[in-house]
């Protein structure tokens, strides 16, 4: 078997040895050589996407020998990720909140710490209380936040929002594959610019875009070359967008509405500064994720 240095070549499609076993060894060598994050769950989730089968029954099929049309379609895959373009990109949906979640190049792969976000906003939907609670969730990209929302809470009604009219048919398709199409209604345009006049949310939801645009190119290949440039950069300092949302956000809250932000590391303490500076709201809160970083900002009007 091949040992796997840096210059090694995707496998001999002439060699038909190769066992599902032996090609997820090789593999994880190859991607820990050009600096592959978590390079054996990476063979395991691309390899599993080439065989049309589910992770587990790799191993139930571990001595299984690979036809030529199977090692032909895994090395395309194995080309692709080693260029640094995203798993998530390559095989076409990104695990969220336990949903399989269909993502493009048009949006955002979303976040494990984003998961946080969602959470917060089921407590505080639970605690508002109402019968039908309207939700707005602002630059939604895949429809991550809303379509988890709206499948672990029955009783919401959940309006979002995208600049990207591609951006928008991602996460219309994701509402239809989850069930939850009925209950979110989608909106194309800048921020709060689409939303219907007059229509006022008990809680608006967002996880704008929040790196500095001068820190975008430092970032891993997967993001600086593949991830929308519109869904990362968040003007000079990261926070431009914060402040048209704290600023507009008021014109559309119901009585003792409230605001649910992501922060990106670092930027809480401003955010805060800035809804107390708007005037507009009576409490703020910090609130942190697994790793003790002040992820989501809280305000209630």
């Amino acid at each position: 078997m091949p040992t796997g240095s840096r210059n090694s070549k995707p496998p001999d499609l002439n060699d038909m040895t190769w066992t599902i076993s032996t090609l997820l060894d090789w593999t994880t060598i190859y991607f820990t050589n050009h600096k592959i994050e978590e390079p054996h769950l990476e063979a395991e989730i691309l390899l599993a996407h080439a065989l049309k089968i589910k992770r587990i029954e790799l191993y139930m099929q571990h001595e299984r020998v690979l036809k030529e049309e199977e090692l032909a379609a895994f090395k395309q895959l194995i080309l692709r990720r080693i260029k640094r373009e995203p798993t998530a990109y390559i095989i076409g949906y990104k695990p969220f909140m336990s949903l399989d979640l269909n993502v493009t190049k048009d949006v955002l792969i979303p976040r494990p710490e984003t998961e946080k976000l969602v959470e917060e906003s089921i407590s505080l939907i639970k605690l508002i209380g109402k019968d039908s609670v309207h939700v707005a969730d602002i630059g939604t990209g895949s429809g991550a936040i809303a379509v988890s929302i709206a499948k672990y809470c029955r009783s919401i009604k959940i309006s979002a929002t995208d600049i990207s009219k591609a951006a928008i048919e991602v996460a219309e398709s994701n509402a239809e594959k989850h069930g939850v199409k009925d209950r979110v209604s989608f909106y194309s345009g800048d921020l709060f610019s689409p939303i219907p006049e007059g229509m006022k949310f008990d809680l608006i939801l967002s996880n704008p875009p929040y790196i500095k645009t001068s820190e975008i190119k430092d970032l891993q290949p997967e993001i600086s070359k593949y991830e929308p440039a519109g869904a990362l950069d968040g003007g000079p300092d990261g926070l431009d967008y914060y402040r048209k949302i704290i600023s507009q956000a008021p014109n559309h809250l119901a009585d003792s509405g409230y605001i649910l932000l992501e922060a990106g590391y670092g930027q809480a303490e401003n955010i805060v500064q800035m809804i107390k500076v708007s005037g507009s709201f009576s409490e703020t809160k910090k609130i942190k994720d697994l790793s003790g970083i002040d992820r989501v900002i809280l305000a209630k009007t």
